[in-house]
């Protein structure tokens, strides 16, 4: 247990079970109590498991502690209550090295979280070195800033540029990048004459590290096998199983973690089958107006490699709307005086637009963002994709 990477219980109450079972074998466990400074504490630590039940409503408190976090090496992940909805939103404001879960987390949910954290620790140190390496080169802000444009550039070049319509099924997307790039990535794909495939996912952190990801999974997910001149289109859960294999056998240094849902629509029937990993549920509104989230067991996607994942099949109807999103959309487009109360969770937030066109919805959604954010740019990437089944073009 010695050569285990540390994990670092700070708080003042013991380790909880949850917490033990998910440490058992994996990591050296250590505890200690929350005193200022941290410094000490955090020093040999990768990852600190905090619990700041007496501070979760102390917005200063909870600042000080991301403070002396962001100047350790260590990745913090804060197990808070479920109605602790104003620490959660300040925590994902902030930003930078810190992950925030449930305290009813179990411990399969736990570990998967701390093997994120883990996958996290390397581009702390990295931003510094980088910093630290272009004034070494002489480049300017300016030369830097044209860098990061072209890596702009290069990535909505990965983006489909033409969204198919296949019988009565169309599409339309969003994409709004919290910085220059995007952790996030969608594809529409036409699989073969009745089949379209369909995904959004989300790679931990932000930044070029996230962005390189969404190159690897845009490359390494397969939607179909072809063996000369047959080929069979791959279900859902597969993709995802075959997808979290490869990011893991990588061994990747930095942003190996990531969630996702995949779909695939079979026009002429309107069978949904999809799958997720640890991503968001995607969100079915009925033709009637009625929205509901559309249930998949997943894990989170490149921490496990012979995880499962469970394919499921919707038939949807003429007038049903479809919207797949990212974590990061949610918390964008919660109302102003709602993000430091319980706040709207997206199935909410789509109800509102349940009869709204599908382009008219996303210029209001990305006005919105506008209106809350102005100049500055949203906390999280933000994608949403919305697939409608038209009635003009249905035929029984």
């Amino acid at each position: 247990m010695a050569d285990n990477p540390i994990l670092l219980w700070l708080s003042d109450m013991p380790v909880p079970p949850n917490v033990l079972r998910a440490a058992d074998r994996r990591w050296h466990l250590q505890t200690a109590r929350p005193a200022r400074p941290l410094a000490a504490s955090l020093a040999q630590a990768k990852v600190a498991v905090l619990q700041p039940c007496e501070d979760c409503n102390d917005p200063i408190a909870l600042g000080e502690l991301v403070d002396e976090i962001e100047a350790s090496q260590a990745v913090a992940v804060f197990m808070l209550p479920d109605a602790a909805v104003a620490a959660r939103d300040m925590l994902t404001a902030r930003g930078g090295p810190i992950l925030c879960v449930s305290d009813e987390a179990t411990s399969d949910e736990l570990a998967a979280q701390f093997a994120a954290a883990e996958a996290l620790r390397p581009t702390i140190s990295r931003p510094r070195a980088e910093a630290a390496g272009n004034a070494r080169a002489g480049l300017s802000e300016e030369a830097i800033s044209q860098h990061l444009h072209l890596a702009a550039r290069l990535q909505q070049d990965f983006l489909p540029r033409h969204l198919p319509e296949v019988g009565p099924v169309r599409f339309g997307a969003l994409f709004r990048p919290a910085f220059w790039v995007s952790g996030d990535i969608y594809d529409i794909m036409r699989l073969d004459e009745t089949h379209v495939g369909f995904y959004v996912m989300d790679s931990v952190g932000h930044g070029l590290a996230a962005a390189l990801m969404t190159m690897f999974i845009r490359r390494a997910l397969k939607t179909k096998h072809i063996a000369g001149s047959d080929y069979h289109i791959v279900p859902p859960d597969r993709t995802l199983a075959e997808l979290n294999m490869d990011i893991c056998s990588e061994n990747l240094s930095s942003g190996q973690f990531c969630t996702g849902v995949y779909c695939v629509l079979d026009t002429e029937s309107l069978e949904l089958t999809y799958a997720r990993g640890g991503h968001p549920e995607p969100v079915l509104v009925g033709a009637d107006g009625q929205v509901q989230p559309l249930p998949a067991d997943g894990p989170l996607l490149g921490v496990f490699p012979e995880a499962r994942f469970e394919s499921h099949t919707v038939r949807l109807a003429p007038g049903d709307r479809l919207l797949l999103y990212t974590d990061g959309a949610e918390d964008a487009l919660k109302h102003p005086a709602q993000d430091f109360g319980h706040g709207k969770t997206f199935p909410h937030i789509a109800a509102e637009y349940a009869q709204t066109p599908r382009g008219e919805m996303l210029l209001q959604m990305n006005a919105s963002l506008d209106v809350k954010y102005g100049l500055a740019d949203p906390v999280d990437d933000v994608t949403i994709v919305v697939m409608d089944i038209e009635r003009s073009g249905w035929h029984t």
